[in-house]
């Protein structure tokens, strides 16, 4: 097999997929989106501790927000980042719920190496089963997605502020919308998004391993922040993070394109409002931890002029799980002195569906018949 090929291990399936280093094709290569699934291993938790405009973000509102009073921090993770942060902040006492067992664990190590055993109480578990022993102040959360919603913040968020908070709480953060622009790869990818990145191809089997299969699993390429976009931008899939987010819905928005050029697909990004009193952070126009999701509409790029139009709908809803987003997109390119091009994208939480567009057919080719036995 050549050096740009590798093969899953993928128990009950022969897949393949097309890498690439990044460092040789920094905005021609994906990465699975990974949020959504429970995959989280030490090197995707490093990479949000660097994240320093989202913990900054954090750390202001909790500062300002949780002295005296008491927390519950959904989805604490391996460190207790955030519940150990409002300790020291003067939280009363902070519930951390974590849903996996091992990072639970590691979690109640965080506390006791912190010195706050007696402040934090750990709880393994979801928003769905854990019980608190009392009602609380404050709620923390940071379960959003690539795609706003896409970790299941609005059916989580509404469950908590139901079961857990006092009337009047406090949350952070306070809302999210998604973004949407069409990008231009002409000048930035001219050979296109062909490649999964090498070294993030172990999450691809991680995710499968957990969801039971392959399937076209949702993609980022993190080299599109800060792109330059081939029309305006536009938000859609507004969720309140104050216990009254739309877990479903549907948003119609027009895009505009500012120049000519060829539109090879849209991106996806989040944009967070962590407090009444900051400034909304943008993960396309940031460096984050949030890497912008990958739209493929055309490998060659549908030929578009300045003043053209996109007509998007952007629709989610839960899944079969009741908590995480199913997510459809459909559009129209509406042409001056074209033909108005057709486009839709599918991205379930958990598809049936593999290889079934020429985008994910390039990235998975099919795998070479086996020799012959002689």
């Amino acid at each position: 097999m050549s050096d740009n090929l590798m093969r899953l291990d993928t128990p009950g399936h022969d897949v393949v997929v097309q890498v690439a280093d990044r460092a040789e094709s920094p905005l021609g290569v994906v990465i699975a989106s990974l949020g959504e699934y429970p995959v989280y291993d030490e090197a995707a938790y490093a990479l949000m501790g660097r994240d320093e405009v989202r913990n900054a973000a954090y750390r202001a509102a909790i500062a300002a927000t949780v002295e005296g009073r008491t927390v519950v921090d959904i989805g604490t993770g391996r460190e207790a980042l955030w519940a150990v942060t409002s300790a020291r902040a003067g939280a009363r006492h902070v519930y951390a719920i974590e849903e996996m067992p091992d990072n639970a664990a590691l979690a109640r190590r965080a506390v006791a190496e912190a010195g706050f055993a007696d402040r934090i109480t750990v709880l393994e578990g979801s928003t769905g089963t854990v019980e608190l022993p009392e009602r609380v102040e404050v709620c923390i959360s940071e379960i959003i997605g690539t795609i706003g919603g896409s970790e299941g913040a609005a059916a989580v968020l509404n469950g908590a502020a139901e079961r857990y908070m006092l009337p009047g709480a406090a949350y952070i953060p306070l809302r999210c919308a998604t973004t949407i622009g069409a990008v231009d790869l002409s000048g930035i990818a001219p050979e296109g998004i062909t490649a999964y990145e090498r070294d993030h191809v172990r999450y691809l089997e991680m995710i499968f391993a957990a969801m039971g299969g392959p399937f076209d699993v949702r993609t980022c390429v993190s080299g599109l922040r800060c792109t330059p976009y081939l029309t305006d931008q536009a938000e859609v899939e507004h969720l309140e993070l104050t216990g009254a987010a739309t877990a479903s819905g549907s948003d119609a928005r027009t895009l505009t394109v500012r120049r000519d050029g060829r539109l090879h697909g849209l991106s996806l990004g989040v944009r967070l409002w962590v407090d009444a009193g900051q400034d909304p952070i943008d993960s396309t126009d940031a460096s984050t931890s949030w890497f912008p999701v990958w739209v493929p509409v055309s490998a060659e790029g549908v030929p578009v002029r300045a003043g053209d139009r996109v007509r998007v709908e952007f629709g989610w809803r839960p899944a079969a799980d009741g908590i995480h987003p199913d997510y459809r997109l459909s559009g129209r390119i509406e042409r001056a002195d074209g033909v108005p091009a057709a486009f839709t994208w599918d991205s379930p939480y958990r598809g049936s569906g593999f290889r079934g567009d020429d985008f994910h057919r390039t990235l998975f080719p099919a795998p070479a018949p086996a020799d012959p036995a002689p």
